[in-house]
């Protein structure tokens, strides 16, 4: 069983019953957070963020996958660990994004003989590299920025 950070056990049976209802719920969720990170409060929309991706994920391990939820659920992946990284959680935001493409791994495993699931699969897991390789790239350019500002002073 997976261990959740921002949702309880109680709404994770919640979610469980209701797939439907917790979607739209996602998307409720989902616009809070995108008002806090217009905002610039990245640490605001964490809570938002993690109990939304959770809420799909549950969804998604379900099996009851469809590209409206698969791209909701890749899209705030990345949101999420856009976040964590502007608030300096670099290693959350690796291991969340990891953790995601692993699952797009086993669902084009799972899909194969279907052409069109699998180029969507890997169409989603291409987006979540790439948000990778900026969360990597923006973190040493931080990395650089600041040594070069300590060693001036």
């Amino acid at each position: 069983m997976t261990e959740y950070k921002y949702i309880c056990a109680k709404h994770r049976f919640w979610v469980d019953a209701h797939p439907k209802d917790a979607f739209e719920s996602i998307q409720q969720i989902t616009k809070l957070a995108e008002q806090w990170l217009q905002k610039n409060q990245p640490n605001q929309a964490i809570p938002y963020l993690g109990t939304a991706y959770e809420t799909a994920e549950i969804i998604f391990d379900n099996r009851l996958e469809s590209p409206q939820l698969t791209t909701c659920l890749t899209s705030l992946a990345i949101m999420l660990a856009h976040a964590y990284a502007a608030t300096n959680q670099i290693n959350a935001a690796n291991s969340l994004l990891k953790h995601l493409n692993t699952k797009m791994k086993c669902a084009i495993d799972c899909a194969l003989g279907y052409n069109t699931k699998v180029a969507f699969f890997e169409h989603c897991s291409k987006a979540i590299n790439e948000a990778k390789n900026d969360i990597i790239f923006a973190s040493a350019t931080s990395t650089v920025t600041t040594n070069q500002f300590s060693q001036i002073h």
